[in-house]
């Protein structure tokens, strides 16, 4: 799944806060979902590798680094 296929799907979450991580688990950014169509196109298009439910209102995304 691609990472613009999770955070459509996530949406209409609006408490919903979302951190991206990369494969060595750096932090990239951290928004709430409503706002994932400020995600740029190339990390949109990556490979969601591990989603991480950290609480009710926030999840952590690692992403891979290939499209």
């Amino acid at each position: 799944m691609t990472l613009i296929q999770l955070l459509t799907a996530l949406k209409g979450n609006e408490n919903l806060n979302i951190t991206l991580q990369d494969k060595e688990q750096n932090n990239l950014i951290t928004f709430g979902a409503p706002g994932y169509l400020q995600i740029e196109n190339d990390l949109g298009a990556r490979v969601v590798d591990v989603v991480w439910i950290t609480s009710l209102n926030h999840i952590t995304i690692v992403i891979n680094g290939q499209e």
